[in-house]
């Protein structure tokens, strides 16, 4: 982008030296003046120069060091017309002092004005940003180039411009003269060949899948609900701690994960089985941090000499479950800029100069920017920030962002890439104005039932992870917050504030603050799970009584699961009823015990009378209560007993295949 820039703004020299040691020497021709050069962010800069020739032939005086990027990258061209002019040069040029001499032969001798153009190595610029705040709604936006001229020749009335792009940059050897060797063939009698040599063919690794971690079935451990709990052979934190040091290890790992379920040969349901171990092991991954895009679920048939249990595999396929596609916005934003000055200004050798590549009115305004993920976040407290959105349609490279109000410095920040038009937001201090507690929990759903068969239930769960966020507005005036939340691949957000800006796995969601307001924020995220539990469990009766309040069941599943509930809850009924029986029995059995106690020392004192008859009586009272009591509690475990045996024989009869189970999904599905 071309800005108009006076040259007293667009240039201070540095009275250093610049960092890199200049070269000694510099492309040179005859006749030729330097007038226009542009440094990019990736260690080349682009030369322009002006040349006037009398004859046939311009020479050229090339630093040895530079002659492969000079050779690939030359262009010459009549300065009137535009018109390339071919060029021939002598193949072996004359190497002398670290410079090539080159006699570049035009094709025919004339007067004329030439342009060379050319890329060489350079160091790249380094960008600064300056914001001055105003109270309208806009900033003064000002960037900075800092460029360095190592080139060994004074920049003199040169337009210095610089820029970025995604080109890519080589070395690449044209000088050199290259020979192709050529076979030496000869006509010759025929003699007897001998066979080839012989080797032994080895099964290479090269494109197999890494084998990365191996749990046998008692290995992995079960969460509470899932019928197989109890059948744990050791202390099950050993196993916790191993699926959770894997689970920090996959953390690390960018690749593609498949976990293996395998069952014992013979073994019934054994696909089933393999399944549910497979899952197993994924849902408490997923749990410790995994991310669910990168774990996929694969059912191998029974291996002779592998015992059940998983394996965790490193491919390059892509997952085949969970959200399998690529995440394309994880990438930083890819752009190009070019900023150039409009005036030609001086740059001596070996010196640095700081280059206004651009001035203007931006919109934007002062925000607080919650950031608990970043490695300078805090979880307590948001940072002061601004918030502007780049005027150009050039990229705003990475760069230190200097924040001044009026007549005052107020902070600084760093900024990520900004594309045109993209909006940045970048924390500058941190005031403690805006407090946050924040609150994680998790829990599961249940979105749809697999198969149910015996009391053994396998549905697709969305597990969650619930961020709440009590936020403090301690300012007397209102403020906008920015919440910067990352959801990361294969979640997708099922509940949150209004979304206004997104960079990969990042969110920001905007609330507005009143002067001492206070809010609370809930951002929600699911996953989809597979989990395995026994319906007679609490967990297990949770899941349905959920799911049956939020999915579109058939009916007559409905009506069954419904009666397994209803039973369900006769059973806790009586189970409460017989506590609460027992707790009055005890109360009988102690008043009964101290009616004892006194009636034992009055009859020790020989005393008789109406206290005595009165303590008889209730001593005959709360007698006949614990004895009615007793009964009442042997009625309610006959008829916890009754409803048991039904509870269970209905879960008998209740049977959900494959099939049936396609059609009984919930209608609350996560979205954005």
């Amino acid at each position: 982008m071309r800005l108009p820039v006076s040259t007293a703004a667009t240039l201070a020299l540095i009275a250093s030296a610049a960092a890199c040691t200049p070269h000694t020497s510099y492309v040179q021709t005859d006749n030729a003046t330097l007038g226009r050069v542009v440094v990019y962010r990736n260690g080349i800069a682009y030369y322009e120069r002006r040349a006037t020739t009398q004859g046939d032939k311009l020479s050229l005086r090339v630093p040895a060091d530079k002659i492969d990027d000079f050779l690939k990258s030359l262009t010459v061209a009549d300065a009137k017309t535009g018109e390339p002019v071919p060029v021939s040069f002598p193949s072996r040029s004359v190497v002398a002092g670290g410079h090539v001499d080159m006699a570049i032969q035009l094709p025919d001798k004339a007067h004329r004005d030439l342009v060379l153009t050319y890329v060489t190595e350079a160091p790249a610029w380094k960008p600064s940003y300056r914001v001055v705040l105003g109270d309208d709604g806009k900033v003064s936006l000002q960037g900075w180039a800092v460029v360095d001229n190592t080139s060994g020749e004074d920049w003199r009335a040169v337009k210095i411009g610089v820029g970025s792009s995604s080109a890519l940059s080589f070395r690449y050897d044209l000088h050199s003269i290259r020979v192709v060797h050529r076979e030496t063939l000869r006509t010759q009698d025929s003699f007897a060949k001998a066979p080839p040599l012989g080797g032994t063919l080895l099964g290479g690794d090269e494109g197999k899948d890494v084998v990365l971690a191996q749990l046998e079935d008692l290995d992995i451990p079960r969460p509470v609900g899932h019928p197989d709990v109890a059948s744990a052979r050791r202390d099950p934190r050993l196993d916790e701690e191993r699926v959770k040091n894997l689970s920090e290890s996959l953390k690390k790992n960018n690749a593609n994960l498949v976990i293996e379920g395998y069952a014992d040969v013979g073994e019934s349901e054994g696909d089933d089985k393999a399944r549910d171990r497979a899952n197993l092991l994924r849902n408490q991954l997923i749990e410790r941090g995994v991310a669910p895009g990168k774990l996929s679920i694969a059912v191998r048939a029974p291996v002779a000499g592998q015992k059940a249990g998983v394996r965790v595999v490193e491919t390059k396929l892509p997952p085949q479950s969970g959200s399998g596609k690529p995440d394309e916005d994880n990438a930083m934003p890819v752009g190009e800029s070019h900023f150039e000055s409009t005036t030609a200004m001086t740059v001596e050798k070996g010196t640095s100069a700081m280059v206004s590549v651009m001035q203007g009115t931006a919109t934007g305004d002062v925000v607080y920017l919650y950031d608990a993920e970043g490695r300078n976040g805090d979880t307590r407290y948001a940072f002061r920030s601004v918030r502007f959105r780049n005027p150009t349609t050039s990229t705003l490279e990475s760069g230190p962002v200097t924040v001044y109000a009026t007549g005052r410095f107020v902070g600084e920040g760093l900024t990520q890439p900004v594309p045109p038009g993209a909006t940045a937001v970048v924390p500058f201090g941190l005031d403690r104005q805006v407090v946050v507690d924040r609150d994680d929990k998790g829990g599961d759903r249940m979105s749809k039932l697999v198969k149910l068969n015996r009391g053994v239930l396998t549905c697709e769960v969305q597990h969650l992870k619930a961020t709440h966020l009590r936020i403090t507005n301690r300012l007397h005036t209102a403020a906008t917050l920015l919440i910067r939340h990352s959801v990361r691949k294969g979640w997708e957000l099922t509940k949150s504030p209004k979304v206004v800006e997104r960079l990969g796995e990042a969110r920001l969601f905007a609330v507005e603050m009143g002067p001492g307001e206070t809010k609370s924020i809930e951002i929600e995220e699911a996953t989809p799970m597979q989990r395995t539990v026994d319906l007679r469990s609490a967990v297990g009766i949770d899941l349905v009584k959920v799911w049956l309040q939020t999915a579109q069941a058939d009916a007559e599943i409905a009506a069954s699961v419904g009666r397994v509930l209803e039973l369900h809850g006769e059973m806790a009924r009586h189970e409460e009823s017989i506590v609460s029986l027992r707790e009055r029995g005890n109360e009988f059995r102690t008043r009964a015990d101290e009616l004892q106690r006194q009636i034992f020392e009055l009859k020790l004192i020989r005393t008789t009378g109406s206290l005595m008859t009165h303590l008889q009586s209730k001593m005959k009272e709360t007698s006949q209560k614990l004895q009615d009591n007793t009964v009442a509690i042997v009625n309610a475990q006959e008829k916890l007993m009754m409803s048991k045996v039904k509870f269970h024989d209905q879960l008998s009869d209740l049977r959900l295949d494959h099939r049936a189970a396609a059609k009984v999904e919930t209608g609350r599905r996560p979205g954005v």
